[in-house]
């Protein structure tokens, strides 16, 4: 790109200073991570904003600033700097919410990183300009912007609900729609030119949405069926209780270390005494 854009620049420098302090303290991390518990319970609204600006790791940082320089440049030129800032952090908030949504009964649940920002920047070009041509990372070949971006939403569907990997796909996605629906309400010119990339960008994630709402449900049946025909072994249960149990003594014994043992409940209390 002929110029990668001030506002992405910044944000790549400010993204990553605040991530490398997290690095060294890992106090930071859990303070700015996004938390349900944190969130609806503690009531802790900044997460939403401040979970932006920390990574789980090196790999996580890098292939985030990466996205983002790739395609912050070319929003600003036609959108301009605030522009740019207004469709990140809505679409930064919009990610969170809709993870928040999906994951309000998980108070265990925790996410970092920009991903669902950076999903509302690309959306935004991509509806601006859906002819472009978009190489996606590691590929070697390249494909039209509104394949990227039908396809982008269809697998952060999916992962939704495989539930068989540590990405945050709720963020990606709800970043994404956020960021086609914030373009065409900032330029409402796009809307009328390429309404019908508009309509395939954001329809799947807005049916599914009402979906869950029908039927949230439907999000713990095993595989896409509305109906289960898996069972369960007995050893299957119980390394799964294992897993769940040992997730929820780590999350106990992080809010120890970043609120004290005072803050725990009677029934985190319990947990960790193994009643």
């Amino acid at each position: 790109m002929a110029s990668y854009g001030s506002i992405g620049l910044l944000l790549v420098v400010v993204t990553s200073l605040i991530t490398f302090s997290a690095f060294r303290r890992a106090s930071l991390l859990s303070r700015y991570a996004f938390s349900v518990e944190g969130i609806l319970i503690h009531k802790e609204y900044g997460r939403l904003i401040s979970s932006g600006f920390v990574h789980a790791d090196w790999k996580h940082l890098l292939f985030n600033m990466y996205s983002l320089m790739a395609f912050a440049g070319t929003l600003e030129q036609v959108a301009g700097p605030l522009h740019v800032l207004i469709i990140y952090f809505a679409s930064l908030v919009g990610g969170n919410l809709l993870a928040l949504f999906i994951n309000r009964n998980n108070t265990g649940y925790r996410a970092v990183g920009a991903s669902g920002a950076i999903a509302g920047i690309i959306f935004a070009v991509i509806v601006l300009f859906p002819g472009i041509s978009i190489n996606p990372l590691f590929m070697p070949f390249r494909i039209p912007a509104w394949i990227y971006g039908l396809f982008y939403t269809l697998f952060s569907i999916y992962g939704i609900k495989s539930r068989n990997d540590n990405i945050g796909h709720e963020a990606h996605l709800g970043g994404a729609v956020v960021g086609v629906l914030s373009m065409c309400a900032i330029e409402p010119a796009v809307l009328l030119i390429n309404w019908p990339i508009a309509l395939l960008l954001t329809l799947p994630a807005i049916a599914f949405l009402l979906f869950i709402v029908h039927r949230p449900d439907w999000l713990y049946i095993n595989g896409f069926s509305l109906t289960s025909t898996q069972h369960e072994t007995k050893d299957e249960r119980y390394n799964a209780a294992r897993f769940q149990r040992q997730q929820e003594i780590d999350r106990i014994l992080d809010k120890i270390n970043e609120r004290g043992v005072h803050s725990l409940t009677e029934h985190e209390r319990d947990v960790l005494e193994g009643r």
